[in-house]
């Protein structure tokens, strides 16, 4: 059978029909892991089968609505969610590019304080500062990382920026990878003109680029083959990417298979075909509880325009980032937890004087977990106390950083609190008492699910990123982080899948 490499379409070979896919190696999931993994891989003499369960996508395909991008671009259509002492919005991106394609481009290279963790408390010696340093200059050049200007950063950015030097806080501009922002706002929705570099347009194109790659969308894997301590093959259905039917059936062979589906999909596809058990397969899950919150000012700010994301207050020794966010009318209409009626109606006809920003939390002491059940999966996260401290912080920082930049009221992101008037209610409003449940939290940046370690009795992978107990598979995504990063992962993500392609190809 001859390789046949290019960005290819599932739903158009196996109508009806099964689909047989053959590599050196078969790589499952298309996100940031699985694109470099791909790029270290084909750059290394090896042939690459990629399976995605989404589609491909060009910036011109993209539709600035929300409806649009649920149905598209997320993990269960935008409703996927954590359960525990509170209800926590999970998302995750679907499609050739996984969740580089909705998230806002943030670039930060991994503090050195955790890969020294992770090489002191996990023995994951093999990820070195030197080699590390290395990924990140490639990826930084790869994605184009840079800070945008300020005539696209707009008023919400730049007011924060006031606030915080009002205060005398340590912040600046995010860098990211989107060296093309025209600042539209829209992010979330994908990008429409091709501004941002998400790993589909960045790593899966060099990759492409050797002939030796074959990117499939529209492949759902979802059971393996193996003999012994050796992966065989893998199988799955070919969806149709507009109705997400069954119209065919796939099958892919290879030497090797990198799993790279997240840290949600990677440890449920390991439990589903016994790789792996409970013991730490789908525990240990981290994430980044994040809380928004508005603030009104005299004079308009316009949030949804601008970079998505510009500006953050850094704080990461407390445990905490501030960062600035935007969302469309519609989504702040669906955050807003004043009481229905004229009041909430009395905040949206002043929209355009409302900014935002939001407290994102380094995973200190809460606990999550992964689960595959037979009724599906159940994913669980229980905020810790010391978690929940942090965010309290957080939020009465980001509140302080408002009324220092001008702001006449907060609208912090908790329930049964409509508003904060003035810099001596911030305390009052946001006590270290609160519980979990009346927090507006959002999960960002699952992590940890499949952790990396020396040890089989404590992890679920080696510190080359194979399952421990088999030959043949990896895995190559965020899951198999020790611990959290307190900093968004899209970066740290993308070198371990150049960690673990290299592995495999004998280069590391």
């Amino acid at each position: 059978m001859s390789f046949e490499g290019g960005r290819l379409r599932a739903s158009e070979r196996a109508s009806g029909g099964e689909l047989l896919v053959e590599a050196d190696v078969v790589v499952i999931g298309a996100g940031a892991g699985g694109c470099a993994a791909a790029a270290a891989l084909a750059e290394s003499g090896l042939s690459v089968a990629l399976l995605e369960e989404g589609r491909h996508w060009e910036p011109a395909d993209f539709q600035p609505r929300t409806t649009f991008a649920l149905k598209h671009l997320y993990q269960a259509r935008g409703a996927r969610t954590l359960r525990g002492n509170a209800v926590i919005p999970l998302p995750g991106g679907r499609g050739v590019g996984g969740s580089t394609l909705i998230n806002s481009a943030i670039c930060f290279r991994c503090p050195p304080e955790v890969l020294r963790a992770w090489r002191d408390d996990h023995g994951c010696d093999a990820l070195t500062d030197e080699r590390f340093e290395a990924y990140f200059d490639r990826i930084w050049q790869t994605l184009g990382v840079g800070v945008n200007p300020v005539e696209v950063q707009r008023n919400n950015n730049l007011i924060f920026k006031k606030g915080a030097e009002q205060l005398g806080l340590k912040g600046a501009f995010l860098a990211r990878s989107a060296p093309g922002c025209q600042g539209c706002g829209i992010c979330q929705y994908g990008c429409p003109s091709g501004g941002k570099f998400s790993a589909d347009r960045t790593f899966l194109s060099q990759a492409l680029a050797t002939g030796r790659v074959a990117a499939w969308s529209d492949c759902r894997v979802r059971s393996a083959t193996r003999h012994g301590d050796r992966v065989t093959e893998v199988s799955g259905d070919v969806l149709d990417p507009e109705t997400q039917e069954v119209v065919g059936h796939v099958r892919a062979r290879a030497d090797t298979f990198v799993l790279a589906g997240g840290p949600i999909q990677s440890p449920l596809f390991l439990l589903a075909n016994r790789f792996a058990d409970h013991t730490h397969c789908g525990e240990h899950l981290v994430v980044h509880p994040t809380v928004g919150s508005l603030a009104r000012f005299p004079w308009p700010i316009e949030f949804w325009r601008g970079v998505t994301q510009g500006y953050y207050v850094d704080c990461w020794d407390q445990g905490f980032l501030l960062q600035t966010y935007t969302t469309t009318p519609d989504q702040t209409y669906l955050t807003l937890h004043t009481r229905l009626g004229q009041e909430t109606m009395e905040v949206m006809s002043d929209l355009a004087s409302l900014a935002s920003a939001g407290t994102l939390v380094h995973d200190e002491d809460s606990h999550g977990a992964v689960r595959h059940t037979p009724i599906g999966p159940d994913l669980s996260y229980w905020l810790g106390e010391g978690d929940k401290r942090r965010i309290i912080d957080g939020m009465r920082l980001c509140a302080k950083v408002f009324f220092a930049a001008g702001a006449t009221e907060v609208f912090p992101g908790r329930i049964g609190i409509d508003r904060i008037r003035s810099p001596e209610e911030i305390e009052g409003a946001l006590p270290y008492d609160l519980d979990p449940s009346v927090l507006m939290l959002y999960a960002s940046h699952p992590m940890g699910t499949c952790r990396m370690g020396a040890d089989p009795a404590t992890s679920v992978v080696d510190p080359h990123g194979r399952v421990w107990g088999m030959a043949n598979l990896r895995v190559a995504d965020a899951s198999i982080f020790p611990s959290s990063l307190g900093v968004n992962p899209q970066v740290t993500t993308m070198a371990m899948g150049l960690h673990v392609g290299h592995a495999i190809a004998g280069r590391v």
